[in-house]
């Protein structure tokens, strides 16, 4: 049976491999030195044309205004040329996702009304050409706003929103995502909750694989207590913080901790402050196939006085079912080879099913041979 089974997993296994090719990888972040530095956001939408979105505070999590002629770009370890470099400046025009939890365990201690008051701050500093919309979630995703630059309007969605039932977080980040994914720009999803999911259909890891190739970053808040020691999280008033880090370090996104109104009111004006204060790097890459294979960067922030102030390293993978080649064949080329591959994986099933059945003709007539006659005597 195993044998018979190795060619279909053979097939499933390409199959996979062809597909996982085509996924957009999400960004890991490592910084150091003076300045955290943080590749937020790769846009290969119109690759080869990629456009880098980096972000640049202190210690202690406050924007900095850099000269982005300090910032030095490198792909695979190589620094990208001036000339392959299009643009360098201010991020432009932000759309922002407001992902609020509304379960019943937010009415517990102020939370949710503390969540609203901060989510209308936020709203009220948007720049002109910014726009953001709001998604909450409980057991079910609600899009309580659609992405609008109207803060009139986003107001009386904040204002609208009340909390009943279980969590199902997971969930609004997949929901959250593919709104954002078709639109164009700096994007970003703020994701404001007490992190116990207990509702979710999706997995963490399925919610950060569903990012699109223009890229995004997602900012987790947990806002409630941290349990003590190896106190288990309470069900009402604790968060998971180790999820909710792990989604925002592997999104390009910041993790914040907030136990009352006032820290949270700060936590949002400073990822804001952050958020509007970023710098944008557009190069084409020389290396300009879609060829499935991840690349690395690094971008360092250099001074020749000081030496390095900050480095922040990631990666991205430009997609592809199948390497691109200069000339590409066409795709009923393809199909008829994949075909002849498949075919050829098959085989083995067709000789096997051939010899089984000869096998049991043999065993069949071997027994007949073998067959004892008795007779009776008086």
């Amino acid at each position: 049976m195993k044998n018979k089974m190795r060619p279909f997993l053979t097939i499933a296994l390409l199959a996979l491999t062809l597909l996982g090719a085509a996924c957009q990888t999400t960004p890991k972040v490592e910084s150091q030195g003076d300045y955290v530095l943080q590749i937020t956001q790769i846009d290969t939408s119109n690759f080869p044309l990629v456009n880098v979105y980096v972000s640049v505070r202190d210690t202690n999590g406050e924007p900095q205004v850099i000269n982005t002629g300090k910032l030095q770009l490198l792909e695979n370890g190589q620094p990208v040329s001036g000339q392959s470099i299009q643009g360098e400046g201010e991020v432009g025009p932000l759309t922002t996702l407001l992902v609020i939890d509304n379960s019943g365990s937010m009415n517990y201690a102020g939370k949710l009304d503390s969540a609203k008051k901060v989510a209308h701050e936020y709203i009220d500093q948007m720049r002109a050409g910014d726009q953001a919309g709001i998604i909450t979630f409980n057991t079910e995703v609600h899009v309580v706003q659609d992405i609008t630059a109207d803060t009139q309007t986003l107001g009386s969605a904040i204002d609208s929103i009340t909390a009943i039932s279980d969590t199902a977080l997971y969930d609004a980040l997949v929901q959250a995502i593919a709104t954002l994914n078709p639109l164009s720009g700096r994007k970003a999803i703020i994701v404001l909750t007490d992190g116990l999911d207990n509702q979710s259909i999706a997995t963490p890891d399925e919610a950060l694989s569903s990012i699109g190739f223009g890229g995004l970053s997602i900012s987790t808040v947990g806002f409630g207590l941290l349990p003590e020691g190896e106190e288990e999280t309470d069900q009402y008033s604790g968060i998971d913080e180790n999820t909710l880090r792990m989604i925002a370090q592997n999104a390009g996104g910041r993790y914040g901790y907030a136990e009352n109104e006032a820290e949270l009111s700060a936590l949002y004006d400073q990822m804001r402050r952050a958020l509007q204060s970023e710098v944008v790097i557009s190069y084409v890459t020389p290396l300009s196939l879609r060829d499935g294979v991840q690349r690395a960067l690094t971008v360092t922030l250099a001074d020749r006085y000081s030496g390095v102030g900050g480095q922040s390293q990631t990666g991205y993978n430009p997609g592809g079912l199948v390497p691109e080649v200069a000339q590409p064949a066409s795709w009923p080329l393809f199909f008829g080879l994949l075909a002849v591959l498949v075919l050829l994986l098959c085989i083995p099933l067709i000789l096997n099913a051939f010899k089984g059945g000869g096998d049991n003709n043999k065993t069949t007539k071997r027994k007949k041979k073998s067959k004892i006659k008795i007779t009776l005597k008086d």
